[in-house]
Order: C-alpha cells, then structure tokens, then sequence
C-alpha cells in the first residue's frame, strides 16, 4: 500500500508482511529499471535489507546473495547486468570512503548500499533511497515498512514508473 497519491509526491511507502512479498517488492523494481543506478538502503538491523537485495538479484537469475557484513563488497552477474552489494555496518565513516564505492558506479552497474546512513553519498546517476522498517517486532515481526525516495534528479525520474508499478501490483 502507498501511502500518498502519485501525482503530488515523490517518496511513497509500501508495505510488506513477509520476507517473500520484499523480495517481491525487489523484483518488482529488477523488472522495471534498467542502466546504472545507486540504491542506498537503510533500517535496522534484520531489517531486510539483505532480503531486499536477495529478491532483486533471484528475479534476474543470480540466487547466491549473501551479506556482505564481513566481505564489505559482493559482486554479482545477473541478467546481464554487474550488481555490487556492499555492507558499511562495521565501518567507522573516514573506512568508508577506503572502499571507494563511487569508483563502483560503473555505467550500467547497480550499486547496493547496505547501512548507508553510515556515510554521505553523491552521485551523477540516479540515486535512490530504501529505508526499511520494523513498525512492531513482538507481535508482526515479520511486517516491514518500505520508504523509497529519489536523492537526485535523476532518481526522481526512475522513482516515478517504479512507483506506479508498486501501486498496480501492491493497491491499498
């Protein structure tokens, strides 16, 4: 369900009741976009984003995503396309910029940012933010909250046909 109508705002939420319907949510955003963008994902932690990132790799064909909490980078070939997953939950911010995550943005990679509240990002293609969130852990833990938001202009306009796709597939 989002929650605002499309034509008045960018940022729309979605929610999940199973770690299934969020990497539904994710393929849902494999199918619809293509080139190269950025995806800073942020929540708690067992929040999903793992989850997140599994669902969009499956729906290209890739089903070997593991967390990259102690690699800090993952890369992957899935439908044509070079994914890397990247994990700043044990880094300290000055670490950060070591990995070099913009060097990354290669044209037509898909960058994933795991704990990328962590550090400051910019970029000149398209960037996006997925905040995910555990509303009541005791009694619907499996219930997620999804926030996406464009940082950029050039992520408002992948944000737009990925919101009315979540909207069709996933109504109030």
């Amino acid at each position: 369900m989002c929650e605002r109508p499309s034509e008045t705002c960018s940022a729309f939420r979605v929610y999940s009741s199973s770690e299934g319907e969020t990497r539904g949510i994710a393929a849902l955003m494999a199918r619809e976009l293509s080139g190269g963008f950025t995806v800073l994902l942020t929540g708690g932690l067992g929040a999903g984003k793992t989850a997140f990132v599994r669902g969009f790799c499956e729906e290209l064909g890739f089903t070997r995503v593991r967390s990259p909490s102690f690699t800090l980078v993952n890369r992957y070939e899935a439908g044509g396309r070079e994914i890397v997953h990247s994990d700043l939950y044990r880094l300290e911010e000055g670490e950060v910029e070591d990995l070099d995550l913009a060097g990354e943005e290669a044209e037509g990679s898909i960058l994933f940012v795991e704990w990328a509240e962590r550090a400051r990002f910019f970029s000149n293609r398209p960037l996006l933010e997925i905040n995910i969130f555990a509303p009541d852990g005791i009694n619907r833990p499996e219930r997620r909250v999804f926030t996406f938001s464009a940082k950029n202009k050039e992520g408002e306009l992948l944000l737009a046909p990925l919101r009315k796709l979540v909207e069709e597939s996933f109504p109030p």
